[in-house]
């Protein structure tokens, strides 16, 4: 018998949960922050995980802060630019992208995607740029962006580039980490990613000046001497959110081959479904899967759908609700942005976390293909078995 949800809140089978280690590994790297005394303030354990992200993704320079959200708010801070500032962003993103503009003091403007990437389509970029003192683009679920098109953009406007890869720690873009790219890249380290220290983030960036001013930013603006360059604030990461973070990114490809393998399930048993779609992912590139969607030609069928996951204790999410509709961002809204709009009628993205299991995966693909199948008025065949021959498994 099929569960249904439980009562309360809880769901049978959550859109996302973090991987822990074994609290044992965890309490053996405590025991050493015990031992110090030395809770915060660039500590043993940030370092480390400094130096091994920046092993790992091959950025010039590599630093850690608080969250993913104050480290974008400070890099925006880091690019110097003049106050009121025009910069360019997705409103098909999490609010934080949008909020590290407003709160250095910038105007955001809002950007079109590419309706099958997800990602800002540099065409309106381009049609939106004159005028514009940034370019700050996201990584959408981990897929990454039309990266050469949009450089090509902020060069011709001679302005800098960066990119929220919150989503996008792990992600390859012609065989080179994302994290390489741009002015500067900025992670999270949340606890709905693939890699988490439960809280924090990290910026990556190839640019001296641009990483001196954010070492500086963090600390209150101030290096040892408690002598402000600059207006900072608190942006250090703990030793016990950095202990965290160290054991889950020592583990990070092996992460993100489990997910790569429930979405190459996810694409056969649901690939030939009528009217279901997926982010396109280019050939060259790698993405993590920090959520997975499912893009529906008609709005009615994703609510069917929706309604039917929710009655079997599945959650699912909506996600981006487009920035630009939202009450704290509509004085920056004055145009349509129809390729947002019309992804967010139609987008629900589905479980998948590490520890997700065949079974649980089976389940969300047999309550969607019943609920496609009913409103098609067609039987779905076996498992999904003739769409498996459709699709190549992600790139590993």
């Amino acid at each position: 018998m099929t569960p249904r949800r439980p009562a309360g809140s809880g769901y049978v089978i959550p859109i996302t949960r973090p991987w822990l280690p074994p609290f044992s590994e965890y309490a053996r790297l405590l025991e050493g922050v015990w031992s110090s005394k030395m809770l915060s303030n660039f500590g043993p354990l940030a370092v480390q995980l400094e130096e091994q992200s920046q092993a790992y993704l091959g950025a010039r320079y590599l630093l850690s802060a608080s969250s993913g959200d104050v480290a974008l708010t400070l890099a925006v801070k880091a690019l110097g630019l003049p106050g009121n500032s025009r910069i360019l962003v997705p409103s098909f993103t999490f609010n934080s992208t949008v909020n590290a503009v407003i709160w250095n003091g910038h105007q955001p403007v809002f950007v079109d995607i590419d309706p099958e990437t997800l990602n800002m389509d540099p065409r309106a970029a381009a049609d939106l740029v004159d005028g514009a003192s940034a370019i700050l683009a996201t990584h959408v679920f981990g897929n990454p962006a039309d990266i050469e098109a949009l450089s090509l953009v902020a060069l011709h406007a001679d302005i800098p580039l960066l990119f929220d890869a919150a989503h996008g720690y792990g992600s390859l873009h012609a065989r080179r980490h994302v994290g390489t790219f741009g002015s500067a890249e900025v992670f999270s380290l949340s606890g709905t990613k693939p890699v988490t220290s439960g809280e924090g983030g990290l910026i990556a960036t190839n640019d001296p000046e641009l990483a001196d001013r954010f070492r500086y930013l963090r600390a209150y603006g101030f290096q040892n001497d408690y002598v402000s360059h600059y207006v900072g604030l608190n942006g250090k990461l703990s030793e016990l959110h950095a202990a965290l973070g160290l054991l889950s990114m020592s583990r990070i490809e092996e992460a993100l081959a489990t997910r790569r393998r429930h979405v190459a399930a996810y694409l056969a048993r649901l690939g030939t479904l009528p009217g279901v779609g997926f982010q396109k992912i280019a050939t060259r590139d790698r993405s993590t899967y920090k959520d997975f969607a499912l893009l529906f030609r008609e709005g009615s069928t994703r609510n069917g759908v929706e309604a039917a996951l929710a009655d079997r204790g599945i959650q699912t999410k909506r996600y981006f609700r487009p920035c630009h509709e939202m009450p704290a961002y509509r004085e920056y809204s004055d145009r349509p942005l129809p390729a947002t709009e019309s992804t967010y009628a139609r987008i629900l993205c589905i479980p998948l976390f590490e520890d997700m299991t065949d079974i649980q995966r089976d389940l969300v693909c047999t309550v969607i293909e019943e609920s496609v199948s009913r409103r098609a008025g067609v039987r779905v065949r076996g498992r999904g078995v003739a769409a498996a021959a459709a699709f190549v498994p992600p790139a590993a």
